[in-house]
């Protein structure tokens, strides 16, 4: 279970009174945000004001508050919500009386039905909701809530028991927008028992006991033994040690656990009696029963010595055949004869809960109070904020007020709201009333506002805005394991009008839609009248459209052309990209009959040719380099009518045809006349291996976490369904022989002198940084990658003897002091500029500085000078068995 929360206001904890913290803006639009968070706009009329540049938080709707909110909690709240909720935006009204406070409740509660209810903690469904807050996106808003950095514009959640019901939180998480419409709060497409979880996991502190308490199991359960590390499904409190309803289903597994109060010491005997496999402990030791999975019947009793005090007692039993089930544990002790265990002396919990969160009694309406609250509300003006009342004709208008009285003095007094505004805050909002009634935003200041207001800068990167921050990052996360950033980050927003559809970015921003499964982070849904003008921006200030060249070839060739280029005889796409929910070879990327759904045609062909500009780093190689195809006798080699064959083909969705490979019998990845590329996991190369055969059965293995060649061998490929099957977890091997494998880290370094030992941090740590890569017309893979200014170009091709050719080619600067390493092991030198690794593998290589070894045994390293790119152009280096 989670530490006790303290701290700032959060969203979720706020959202029922419509006051949620400042969030994140870009300094010119701090105070225009805030505009918009405090709602002025519901008081005060703007005629002045060029509205677009507020977005005004509507208070949330206030029906069935009762469900929601513990009566006592909002009674503190109304009284004083400063110091019930440091940093709330909702004002004080009530400077501290607390009777007109206690009308108000009266009244919000008179107005539904109250059945406000606090729950037992679900331990199961804690663990389950605390993975799900940490991953699906709650922190890009929130505090992680175990043990990591907080990042600095967090919103912490306090200590929600205080406030919540565990069915009002339930729904509210289920669909925040209709308690809160003005989507500061995003639903986050949580299923029913995904919205649980997490309410159970907000709530996780709620101090209550039972008599027991009943764990459920799942999983194959074999024995008795087995519960002690077997995954608990749920659990539940129970009224005693009996049989209740789901416990009676042959197929459960369960456990009560119970701490049983010993008022004197001395021996104690437990009876257990069950139709059933059953075992019970008792102070720690397991006493009666079997542990054996094939126990019918138990009749057995036991006696025990036991001290004054708590001692735990724990039941494990599952109903076995068809009989009737049947459970009955009693004891006998000093001063009294054989009984049930009464409940008043078990308990859930080994401690006696010291401040326990005592089930709130009914809530009665005081009719005078309901009145008095009444008209309170009606001349506080609250319906102005929570129900949208026109505006009162008294108060002026945002632009003609004193920018120094009322709301935005420095202690408001008299009927003026308090919203406890620093002196930064009112600055801030005074500066924005000059601003926005001088003219109205341009489109790139809306977007910039509307991301700001709804914290979207928090995910994505758009127009120099922050993304994610470093202390967010590990949240961030993804459920296949190669995909490096591009499985766990959400898409660059830069250019997006560009990119996707009108009608695509509305269903993106109205509904969450996504096509990235891989992502564990949710889209959230705002609402389309929150965010649903960000479509038609996005699109007018991005878009750069370009004609389609006309093609001549009728839709039957041009489908069937496409079909060839996806599959296995072509470019095979399929290899990564799934197909009309089929899986893909590898790595599980987007699904490619989404395609014209989603892209604009013309960016479609633009980054087909060229991918690394739209995603520097992407592992989508370059199939039409420099626009020339890599299948010249398909449609002749024509760029743009195999664009348009490819488009075409992927316009029929789901009624496309399979492409050729998509089926996997057998998953040995064969190598023909041309080379074959594999992306994914592999064996002593990490997650984002590429990996190359070349003709002759000659393979290499390239990581692009550290821009390494990582290894080289002979003989046969690699067989890749166990990635299919569940991502490998680097159990693929090569399958050929002579694997040779080079050291892990950085390639490059600067030394201070050759006595400098080689760096141990990654590729990244020292400076390398991979690009992506091409591919030529052999379909041979050209590596790109960088240390600090330097450029690199890398590329291998096998040759005719059982042999391996590497060029390595530089442009820009290099650092005084780099080196490049080409090998580690049991070096011998083999002739000039050649040297003998491990006695298994040739090593020869030219240009650049004079090459060296240095080192002792078996752990010398062959190391080469790289100087200015202008004086060493390129190394050539040959591998040969």
């Amino acid at each position: 279970m989670r530490p006790k929360l303290s701290g700032t206001v959060s969203l979720w904890m706020v959202a029922m009174l419509g006051i949620v913290p400042m969030l994140y803006a870009a300094e010119e639009h701090k105070g225009t945000v805030k505009l918009g968070e405090l709602n002025c706009t519901a008081c005060h009329s703007a005629a002045e004001i060029q509205t677009e540049w507020i977005s005004p938080k509507a208070a949330p709707i206030l029906m069935d508050i009762g469900n929601r909110v513990s009566p006592e909690w909002l009674q503190r709240y109304l009284t004083s919500p400063e110091a019930t909720m440091a940093g709330t935006t909702m004002p004080d009204l009530l400077h501290g009386d607390a009777e007109q406070a206690e009308a108000l409740t009266h009244y919000l509660l008179s107005a539904g039905k109250s059945g406000f209810r606090r729950v037992m903690p679900d331990r199961a469904a804690v663990a389950r909701g605390e993975s799900l807050y940490h991953s699906i996106g709650c922190v890009a808003c929130h505090a992680p809530q175990n043990g990591a950095a907080i990042p600095p514009d967090s919103v912490t959640l306090p200590v929600m028991e205080d406030k919540w019901a565990f069915d009002g939180l339930k729904k509210f998480l289920l669909d925040p927008l209709a308690t809160l419409p003005s989507g500061r709060m995003p639903a986050m497409h949580l299923t029913d028992a995904e919205a649980g979880d997490v309410a159970h996991y907000l709530l996780s502190n709620t101090q209550l006991s039972a008599p027991a308490e009943l764990a459920f199991y799942q999983g194959r359960i074999r024995s008795l033994e087995n519960l002690d590390s077997a995954v608990v499904a749920r659990t539940a409190p129970l009224a005693g040690l009996m049989l209740e309803g789901p416990m009676r289903d042959p197929k459960a597994a369960f456990r009560i656990t119970t701490w049983i109060d010993v008022k004197e010491a001395g021996e104690y005997t437990f009876f257990l009696k069950t139709i059933g496999a059953s075992r019970l402990s008792v102070a720690g030791r397991w006493i009666l029963g079997e542990e054996s999975w094939e126990t019918g019947k138990v009749d057995e009793n036991y006696q025990i010595d036991l001290l004054a005090g708590r001692h735990e007692l724990k039941l494990d039993y599952v109903q076995r055949g068809k009989d009737e089930a049947a459970l009955s544990v009693e004891w006998k002790g000093p001063g009294f004869e054989r009984q049930s265990i009464p409940a008043a002396r078990m308990s859930s919990v080994r401690q006696p809960i010291v401040k326990p969160s005592v089930e709130v009694p009914v809530f009665t309406l005081d009719p005078a109070k309901v009145e008095k609250g009444r008209g309170l509300y009606s001349s506080l003006n609250c319906a102005t904020c929570h129900e949208g009342k026109p505006v009162s004709p008294s108060l002026p208008d945002l632009t003609s007020m004193n920018p120094t009285r009322g709301c935005l003095s420095e202690r408001p007094t008299g009927a003026a709201p308090d919203f406890h505004l620093d002196p930064q805050s009112r600055e801030e909002i005074r500066k924005a009333l000059v601003k926005t009634k001088a003219a109205p935003p341009v489109p790139k200041e809306r977007v910039a506002l509307t991301m700001s207001t709804f914290r979207c800068v928090s995910c994505h990167v758009r127009d120099g805005s922050p993304g994610i921050l470093p202390e967010r990052a590990a949240f961030f996360t993804s459920n296949v394991d190669d995909l490096g950033d591009q499985g766990r980050v959400p898409p660059n927003l830069d250019g997006v009008g560009d990119k996707l559809r009108p009608e695509w970015l509305q269903k993106v921003l109205a509904e969450g839609a996504g096509v990235r499964p891989y992502l564990n982070t949710r889209m959230p849904q705002f609402g389309a009248a929150n965010v649903g003008h960000l479509a038609d921006l996005f699109v007018s200030l991005d878009r750069q459209a370009q004609p389609v060249p006309a093609c001549a070839d009728s839709p039957e060739v041009q489908k069937e052309a496409g079909r060839k280029l996806v599959g296995t005889d072509g470019l095979s796409c399929i290899a990564c990209h799934r197909f009309n929910g089929q899986p893909a070879h590898s790595m599980q990327v987007l699904d490619l009959t989404s395609t014209p759904g989603r892209l604009n045609e013309d960016w479609f062909r633009r980054f087909l040719r060229d991918p690394n500009t739209f995603q520097p780093g992407t592992r989508m190689p370059a199939l039409w380099p420099n626009g020339r195809s890599l299948l010249p006798t398909l449609l002749d080699g024509d760029t743009d009518r195999q664009h348009a064959a490819l488009w075409a083909y992927l316009g029929d969705g789901s009624k496309a045809k399979f492409p050729e490979g998509l089926s996997r019998k057998s998953m040995e990845i064969i190598v023909g006349g041309e080379a074959v590329v594999y992306r994914g996991k592999l064996w002593e190369s990490g997650f984002r291996t590429i990996a190359t055969a070349y003709p002759g059965q000659l393979n290499v293995a390239f990581d692009s976490e550290d821009a390494r060649l990582a290894s080289v061998w002979r003989g046969r490929f690699l067989d890749a369904s166990a990635h299919w099957s569940n991502q490998g977890m680097g159990s693929i091997r090569p399958l050929g022989t002579d694997i040779i494998l080079f050291p892990h880290g950085s390639p490059f370094a600067v030394l201070a002198d050759v006595k400098s030992p080689w760096p141990t941090g990654s590729g990244k740590e020292v400076g390398m940084k991979f690009g992506g890569y091409q591919v030529d017309a052999l379909k041979r893979p050209i590596l790109l990658y960088s240390f600090g200014n330097l450029h690199i170009e890398d590329h291998i091709s096998s040759t005719d003897l059982p042999s391996l050719h590497r060029t390595i080619k530089f442009a820009g600067p290099a650092p005084g002091g780099l080196h490049f390493r080409l090998a580690q092991g049991k070096l011998a030198a083999a002739g000039e500029n050649a040297w003998r690794l491990n006695g298994e593998l040739t090593i020869t290589v030219t240009g650049g500085g004079k090459a060296f070894i240095r080192g002792k045994g078996e752990q010398t390293e062959l190391l080469v000078p790289v100087s200015s790119a202008a004086h060493n152009p390129q190394l050539e280096i040959d591998y040969v068995w």
